[in-house]
């Protein structure tokens, strides 16, 4: 007992060290045993990081490059790099460059679907019906096509869990006589994404979606599906029904509806969303298992999912400012996150339902409208459970929540963007950090441009916050600046961020960016070329 209240009267930061020291498993059972070792796993952005790693299955199996608690020696340390000790611009080295043949050779245009997730691109062409997974690291073990000619739906990748789900097109037409009766929407088919047979951790190797019409009129109607989504367990599908009574002008009735499907145990639940003109179907983005948020008109919604059966409950409603620029009504708004942060751990023993804290994340709107481009950066921390303190729904008005949790940020169409945990890629035409103010000039088709990485991370961002000398190689510690409303109030966080430039130029013709802890991905057009650097 002496020797545990000596420890636990050490200093926070010493005990972060000590901490650090010991594997994975033996944090957690820190952590659950005493609320002070707790506090400090939950503080300490290196911690975060190795549990994090660890509970994706990221880790190298090679012994030679393993440390004591299990975790790849150079993989820490190009965390921390990447947490903390980046200088302000640096240079990537290409550690895996391949070709993948992926479209006909007169196909210019990429395919519909790609994304780099665990060091793993992945890739559905619609033009050949193939599905891709190619592996991005030093030493390649998995280069794979698979045929999906005879399978038509939209597909969903998710490597944490070597799953990928189908989900078939829905039906041209249903024919509605009962308005009691379910009616077929769409099937849902659980593989494995590596080798395309049935996952068996899934219940079942497929489940059907129904929808039960509020209306006693007899019609035709059709269903218009979004992406199934992973997080997790759960798989989410949002649609809405469109009357095709006539073919040339359907119309949309009742509201946003969503199929909540558990494909471990089994099950699928379909409920009312909001209405219609609350959502569109590509701006959904889950939090976690339990939480998910939709972007509005004006305004973003945070739903609550009640038990295993329950309908999704809005909690919380954050108002967005009356500013142009991020209205629903008149732009394109992009999401711009990372699902894999919210994946199952992959190795048991650590803390029940483990997953990233909040306050490490980040979400990004991109904004494209004719009154000009803009990003809003959102601390996801707003959505953690400490925010759900009334059972009853609140909204929160801009001036209460935005000066603190957002940055907003002037923005071009043709800047790439790509969000990992707390970080930003954006693809820039300057090899240098811009400044607040400067003038914005597109990305040319026949030029180049620089990946620079921004990290919004308040743990690693240091107190002092005066390192803002852009002749200095150490961290540079930029601000947004300030827009101030008529009464002479901020409207948006003038807070700190890290700014960091990659010196490396990469063309601009086709390219996409993929940012994943220390890698970044850069894919190509033409044949497809997949350039991976540790940056």
């Amino acid at each position: 007992m002496t020797m545990a209240v000596g420890f636990l009267s050490l200093p926070t930061e010493l005990i972060c060290h000590i901490l650090i020291l010991l594997n994975p498993r033996d944090i957690s059972r820190c952590a659950m045993t005493c609320n002070i070792l707790w506090l400090v796993v939950r503080n300490s952005v290196y911690i975060q990081y190795k549990l994090e790693i660890y509970a994706q299955g990221l880790t190298s199996t090679g012994a030679a490059t393993m440390n004591s608690t299990g975790v790849s020696k150079k993989t820490l340390c190009s965390l921390k790099k990447l947490a903390s000790l980046w200088q302000s611009d640096f240079h990537a080295s290409t550690t895996f460059e391949t070709v993948v043949t992926t479209v006909a050779t007169w196909e210019r245009m990429l395919p519909a679907i790609q994304d780099v997730k665990c060091g793993l691109w992945w890739s559905h062409s619609l033009d050949e019906d193939k599905f891709y997974i190619q592996g991005c690291g030093t030493n390649p073990t998995l280069s794979r096509t698979w045929s999906i000619g005879d399978v038509e739906g939209f597909f969903t990748f998710d490597p944490l869990q070597d799953l990928m789900v189908v989900r078939s097109e829905p039906d041209d037409v249903v024919t509605v006589t009962d308005a009691k009766q379910d009616y077929h929407v769409c099937w849902v088919e659980f593989l494995l994404a590596s080798s395309q047979c049935p996952h068996p951790s899934a219940a079942c190797t497929s489940l059907e979606c129904k929808h039960t019409f509020d209306s006693d009129a007899p019609g035709y109607y059709r269903a218009i599906l979004s992406p199934p989504v992973i997080c997790g367990d759960h798989v989410f599908i949002l649609y809405h029904i469109e009357d095709t009574g006539d073919r040339r002008h359907p119309k949309p009735v009742s509201g946003m509806f969503i199929q909540v499907i558990d494909w471990r145990k089994g099950y699928v639940n379909r409920h009312f969303l909001c209405q219609l003109h609350l959502c569109e179907l590509d701006l959904f983005y889950p939090v976690d298992e339990q939480k998910f948020v939709i972007i509005g008109p004006e305004s973003i919604y945070l739903y609550t999912l009640q038990g295993l059966d329950g309908p999704p409950q809005c909690r919380i409603i954050y108002h967005l400012p009356k500013i142009l620029h991020l209205s629903l009504n008149d732009s394109e708004i992009i999401v711009h996150g990372h699902p894999s942060l919210h994946g199952k751990a992959a190795h048991p023993g650590l803390m029940p339902s483990y997953v990233p804290s909040l306050e490490s994340q980040i979400m990004v709107l991109e904004f494209l409208s004719e009154a000009g481009d803009a990003i809003l950066v959102i601390d996801m921390a707003i959505f953690s459970d400490t925010a759900l303190r009334s059972d009853m729904l609140v909204e929160i008005p801009w001036s209460y929540w935005g000066p603190q949790y957002a940055y907003y940020f002037p923005h071009h169409e043709s800047y790439d963007i790509s969000v990992f945990g707390s970080k930003m890629a954006y693809a820039l035409p300057q090899d240098h950090i811009r400044d607040p103010g400067q003038t914005l000039e597109g990305l040319s088709s026949e030029g180049y441009f620089y990946v620079h990485i921004w990290d919004f991370n308040k743990r690693v961002i240091p107190r002092s916050e005066s390192v803002n000398d852009p002749d200095s190689p150490d961290l540079r510690i930029c601000k947004p600046g300030q827009m101030i409303d008529s009464f002479g109030e901020d409207i948006f966080s003038n807070r700190a961020y890290i700014a960091m430039v990659c010196r490396t130029p990469f063309p601009t013709a086709g390219s996409s960016i993929f940012l994943e802890q220390y890698r970044l991905t850069v894919t190509r057009v033409r044949v497809l070329c997949l350039n991976t650097g540790t940056v």
